[in-house]
């Protein structure tokens, strides 16, 4: 079995779409370390504070009806879909602009006074992000992989580029990060609905108002467990700058992306591999899904175990040298995160078992439970603490205890719903 998803992940890592992600990925990661020894931590610092909130608002802004564009047999109901959510983003966003226009949130946290200069970008950032993964969804449905690969390369070689280049008129700040991330995403806006424009799949109100109806349970179910669940692996972003200021964020976000890569690489494909193996499963031979995930979980454990050991013991090393000398105080944000990431590096790939099992009822309490104690580690630590690496060491124990009870949890599920069978 082992060899089957060894053998399949190999397949797929050698796939056009995952070399097209591997790609747009490294380009980020040569980015990040040339933002490294350019511009300064503060600035860089705004800059990952304004793509993490773009991040997690971008979750409720579509009411996550790009998800539901894969489900339909009919390509008409997936374009109509897909119109649902970059409609619902773009009123979801004109309200966010009026709001922070009204509303100067910015006030609220000193520390992030620099942010006023890009608050009213913050809209467009979101709209252009929500618009980018919808349009990627869909075209996932359609089977234009190599499409989709394509653009994501052009548009981390778009924004590497622009970043740089912005530098002449708003020198090496936050707000040549941020234009050059909101043009290279809405040159890609403008090329996907340009595609879609040629299509002219025309939809009357009706139509779309029914599938809004039919699909509701994606704004309803699915959309908040998205949020809380993004929410809580956002909160450090929020939580550093607001106790000690966006250089420290800076340290924070290289020490997370990092530990984030294997994650982001090997874990997505294998769970790739998981979901495929364990749906036909749950079909042709229910008895065996338990011993699958048993087997999938033990193997990623050591997987995960030998990746983090290795990357926590060259840390020392390998920061300052890719990304400068003063890179070397991100090393403790990444060793602690590494650490919590090889229990990670096993709940990303393996949680979709709910959905084989159909339990979408427990995601949501975890992930509503997992908020509650993260934000509880953050605020004892901002208050009780006085330094910011003891606080992500609060945030990285609470989140790998929770990961793990959640991998055990997974298999008790798991057990359950086969003896119902």
């Amino acid at each position: 079995m082992i060899r089957g998803v060894l053998q399949s992940t190999f397949l797929r890592l050698s796939s056009i779409v995952f070399v097209g992600n591997l790609l747009s990925q490294i380009l980020i990661f040569i980015a990040y370390a040339l933002f490294a020894r350019y511009f300064d931590r503060i600035e860089i610092g705004i800059y990952t504070v304004f793509i993490s909130l773009s991040i997690l608002l971008a979750v409720p802004s579509t009411g996550r009806y790009e998800l539901a564009s894969m489900l339909p047999k009919q390509l008409k109901d997936s374009s109509g879909l897909l119109k649902i959510a970059l409609g619902l983003s773009f009123v979801f966003c004109a309200l966010l602009f009026i709001l922070f226009y009204l509303i100067p949130f910015h006030s609220f946290i000193p520390r992030l006074e620099k942010i006023n200069a890009l608050i009213l970008l913050l809209p467009v950032g979101i709209f252009l992000m929500a618009s980018f993964q919808s349009f990627i969804i869909f075209h996932n449905k359609l089977g234009n992989f190599k499409l989709n690969a394509l653009f994501k390369t052009i548009q981390a070689l778009m924004m590497l580029g622009m970043s740089f280049f912005l530098t002449n008129f708003w020198g090496y700040t936050a707000t040549s990060l941020v234009m050059a991330w909101i043009i290279s995403q809405a040159v890609l806006f403008i090329i996907y609905s340009t595609i879609e424009l040629v299509k002219r799949e025309n939809h009357q109100f009706e139509e779309l108002k029914t599938l809004a109806i039919n699909y509701k349970r994606y704004p309803t179910v699915s959309m908040l467990s998205n949020f809380i669940n993004t929410f809580s692996i956002e909160l450090p972003n929020y939580f550093i700058p607001a106790f000690w200021g966006a250089g420290v964020q800076t340290l924070y976000a290289y020490g997370a992306r990092v530990a984030g890569m294997p994650r982001n690489f090997i874990g997505s494909a294998i769970g790739d591999v998981f979901f495929n193996t364990s749906s036909k499963l749950a079909t042709e031979d229910p008895k065996q899904l338990l011993p699958h995930l048993k087997k999938v979980s033990q193997s990623l454990i050591l997987l995960s175990a030998i990746i983090y050991f290795l990357g926590i013991i060259t840390a020392r090393f390998l920061f300052p040298l890719v990304f400068g000398e003063e890179f070397i105080e991100a090393v403790p944000f990444f060793q602690w995160m590494a650490a919590a990431s090889i229990f990670l590096f096993v709940q990303s790939p393996i949680s979709v078992i709910s959905d084989v099992i159909n339990r979408l009822d427990a995601p949501l309490v975890f992930n509503t439970v997992s908020i509650v104690f993260k934000i509880a580690a953050l605020l004892i630590a901002g208050y009780f603490l006085e330094n910011p690496v003891h606080m992500i060491m609060l945030y990285a124990i609470t989140t790998g205890l929770l990961s793990l009870f959640w991998i055990i949890y997974l298999q008790y599920l798991t057990k359950t719903a086969i003896n119902k069978i």
